[in-house]
């Protein structure tokens, strides 16, 4: 069966899943390292509905194409608070948003590549789970706050004195192995913080909260990075157009990436850009089946 896919999201340190609709139903799919995956990508993209803080799915009203969330329901799911409120600014933002911020809040630095650094923030309780979900290589956590609120004023003053806040999925897709160490990931992330806590120094509201020792964290050995290494299977990077599809064994599970390994070579797809598709799961033997021959390969 077809379904149209909603969302990929991880549901722990070891499982993510497929949020999809079908005839108006909406269910989910989950994978893990080591289960065998076969996609077919069957559709452009066209909105897949937007879910309620209660989590009741609902199809788009206008059936949108181009775009996997459109702007209808986008404004009904009322991300606002996750996606763009920078901790002053409370425009458009209500108490019932800022509560969902409520509780403590950790800021930390990512690091995707040698120059690739980004800053967030993300309820203590997803400390882990949100770096696996972003597929980062180390983080540095460098502060923690007694609300949202704190932890994005901290996170929107470093934003402003150079960090970046977001990375895109293609940056991710050119570094799913950096070549660097944990200790020289580590020590750049502290480096890095070093240089821009200086813009923190007016803010003594907000200095309190940073963390004398801020703590490091490598992730490499929870994607299964480890288990493709030195192999002599090409690696290629799929980007599944209309009619194309691949099927294999998960060996790799990092942020939004799958890495599916068949008899001869392992494909890297990110699920992000399945968002807003029909796809079928149906099985399919071990291969990948494309409109053009692969070219080279991707490390």
């Amino acid at each position: 069966m077809k379904v149209h896919v909603y969302d990929f999201r991880w549901l722990d340190e070891k499982t993510a899943e497929f949020q999809a609709s079908a005839e108006k139903k909406f269910g989910r799919k989950a994978v893990k390292i080591g289960d065998t995956l076969s996609l077919e990508n069957c559709s452009n993209v066209r909105c897949a509905g937007s879910m309620s803080r209660e989590g009741v799915w609902t199809p788009c009203p206008e059936n949108a194409s181009g775009r996997a969330k459109c702007d209808l329901c986008k404004m009904r799911e009322r991300n606002f608070v996750f996606t763009a409120f920078d901790g002053f600014d409370r425009t458009n933002i209500s108490e019932s948003d800022l509560e969902l911020i409520s509780g403590p809040h950790v800021v930390y630095l990512a690091l995707f590549d040698t120059n690739i650094v980004k800053v967030g923030v993300t309820n203590a309780t997803r400390k882990v789970l949100r770096q696996l979900e972003q597929g980062s290589h180390g983080t540095l956590f460098i502060a923690e706050t007694p609300d949202g609120i704190y932890a994005r004023q901290i996170e929107t003053i470093l934003r402003k004195n150079g960090i970046a806040d977001k990375v895109k999925i293609s940056q991710k897709r050119e570094f799913l192995r950096p070549e660097i160490s944990k200790s020289e990931g580590e020590a750049l992330l502290r480096k890095t913080f070093e240089d821009h806590k200086k813009s923190l120094s007016e803010y003594e509201q907000l200095k309190k909260f940073l963390l004398k020792r801020p703590e490091f964290s490598a992730w490499d050995q929870w994607y299964g990075l480890d288990t493709i290494k030195g192999s002599g299977k090409g690696f290629h990077d799929i980007d599944l157009k209309v009619g194309e599809w691949v099927s294999g064994t998960i060996k790799v599970m990092k942020g939004p990436f799958l890495v599916l390994e068949t008899d001869d070579e392992f494909a890297a797809l990110s699920m992000k850009e399945l968002l807003g598709r029909e796809i079928d799961f149906a099985p399919r033997p071990a291969g990948v089946h494309l409109h053009e021959a692969l070219q080279g390969t991707f490390f």
